[in-house]
């Protein structure tokens, strides 16, 4: 059992240094890499150093192995308590962004996003920092029985926690996110002209579209290096898509945007109020 968590704090440490050293290579070598991400060399370089010690420590299996496991468990909390207000932030500059990247799968499956930060992080290094722990909290249990129990509840209690507050994200992602709305807006993207996005450059738009016998709010705001479109169907579920759109990135040109099908265009309100349900 030691050998298959040493393989696995293996694995998943040189996942991050990989990143890390991506990140650091690209700052290097790119100007262009480093003048749009401007990532600070004193974080790049304490990450790569971190997650170096972690893989040759547990492939080793000598070192300070217990504290680099408490030091992991302690970044995802830290991590995961922020995550509301700065996780989208963190996951686009952290030298570890391409670890993120690869459970990213878009707008319409973020829950394998959460899924990897709630059961990948929360709940893998709470276990990982009770299996590499033993040592100093097991000899409670007979020594001081009453804080031994009460470490090992809290163990156990982490990790449950966890647990539920993904089976809650899941329930939200199904009563605020629609299947259908995520492929319109992704339609309603792709069919977007450059010319519109130039000339709509920094703005956003709200309407009305009709789709089968479907109505939809469409919002769009222009941006040709994040192009995001937010769909609402008639029950309030909302879709969206976004990406980048460089080959729009021009002058203005005047331009009338595609509606999802033939027909008169529909009614627009720039800017307006949000629409209710």
């Amino acid at each position: 059992m030691r050998l298959v968590m040493r393989l696995a704090n293996v694995a998943a440490g040189l996942l991050s240094l990989a990143s890390g050293l991506a990140v650091l290579v690209s700052h290097v070598s790119d100007p262009g890499y480093r003048a749009h991400y401007g990532d600070p060399l004193w974080l790049v370089l304490p990450y790569v150093a971190f997650y170096a010690w972690v893989v040759i420590a547990f492939g080793r299996g000598r070192g300070p192995l217990a504290a680099l496991a408490v030091a992991k468990a302690l970044g995802a909390y830290a991590f995961i308590a922020t995550f509301a207000v700065v996780g989208d932030l963190w996951m686009a500059r952290t030298p570890g962004r391409y670890v993120y990247q690869l459970f990213d799968w878009g707008s319409e499956q973020k829950i394998i996003l959460m899924s990897y930060v709630m059961i990948g992080r929360g709940v893998w290094n709470t276990l990982n920092m009770m299996f590499f722990t033993t040592s100093w909290w097991v000899p409670l249990r007979s020594t001081r029985p009453l804080v031994g129990r009460v470490v090992t509840i809290g163990f156990v209690g982490l990790g449950l926690l966890f647990i539920w507050m993904f089976q809650q994200l899941v329930r939200m992602d199904a009563a605020t996110f629609s299947a259908e709305a995520h492929a319109v807006a992704k339609l309603v993207h792709e069919r977007l002209d450059c010319d519109t996005i130039r000339a709509r450059e920094g703005s956003t738009t709200r309407d009305l579209r009709e789709r089968a016998d479907h109505r939809y709010v469409v919002e769009i705001r222009y941006d040709c290096r994040d192009t995001q479109v937010i769909v609402q169907e008639p029950d309030g579920r909302l879709g969206q898509h976004r990406g980048p759109r460089e080959e729009c990135c021009g002058q203005r040109e005047g331009a009338v945007p595609t509606p999802l099908r033939d027909g008169p265009t529909p009614t627009s309100r720039e800017n307006g109020p949000p629409a209710s349900k």
